[in-house]
């Protein structure tokens, strides 16, 4: 019975796994004493059984696993996009390092940044390069060929340098291009990423105008929109 309530309490706010296990040691041990002991023990459950119910219904049982579809409503959906440039901003300067590890946040990559950002601020493991996060993002969330209905927290997506003018992408198959970069929308017209090492690393750039503009394939989250 003790190893119901320890499963059940240890998901509870202000009980610890030690008290109840404290508990539950003395009521056993009483228990196996005297009779007298045994309705000692049995008030002492009725009251963790009242103390467990007012908790629940207060509280409720938290659950300790994050992810993408418990985020339903509105409000906790701007929250987490905030949280995922939150995250990302903290990087700032961060050195770039092509193949950077990702068991560590010393260096980025483009896409190592972009996956560091949504597990710390939304805690979602996203694929480990920009190419299986962009075909993550088509599959399972949603996503726009139009920058400027991206929201804050969406991932863009890009394809290779071919120069700052709009004819040097001309003539390019979007749907098919192939993605060799990816940076986090921050709203108003830019973007948080990195890119080289002579650039700085972590770091933000305007879109508009830009090559990031031209080289834009898509966009999107797998938060709800």
């Amino acid at each position: 019975m003790c190893f119901l309530w320890e499963n059940i309490l240890i998901n509870i706010p202000n009980i610890t796994p030690k008290q109840v296990f404290e508990s539950c040691d003395r009521m056993t041990s009483v228990s196996q004493k005297t009779n007298e002991g045994k309705s000692i023990m049995k008030k002492n459950f009725s009251i963790l059984l009242l103390s467990t119910s007012l908790a629940i219904s207060i509280f409720g049982v938290q659950s300790t696993t994050s992810s993408a579809a418990s985020y339903t409503s509105q409000e906790s959906i701007s929250t987490v996009r905030n949280s995922i440039i939150s995250k990302g901003m903290t990087y700032l300067g961060t050195p770039y390092e092509f193949g950077s590890s990702r068991s560590n946040t010393r260096t980025f990559d483009c896409s190592d940044f972009v996956r560091q950002a949504y597990l710390e601020g939304a805690g979602i493991t996203l694929p480990s390069n920009s190419r299986t996060q962009g075909a993550y993002i088509k599959s399972k969330g949603s996503y726009t060929t139009n920058w400027k209905s991206l929201k804050p927290g969406d991932i863009m997506f890009f394809m290779s340098y071919r120069g700052n003018k709009a004819s040097d992408y001309q003539g390019i198959n979007r749907n098919t291009a192939r993605i060799t970069h990816n940076g986090i929308y921050l709203g108003n017209g830019k973007i948080l990423q990195t890119y080289s090492k002579k650039s700085g690393g972590v770091r933000i750039d305007t879109i508009e105008g830009t090559q990031w503009e031209k080289r834009f394939l898509f966009g999107g989250s797998v938060l709800k929109k």
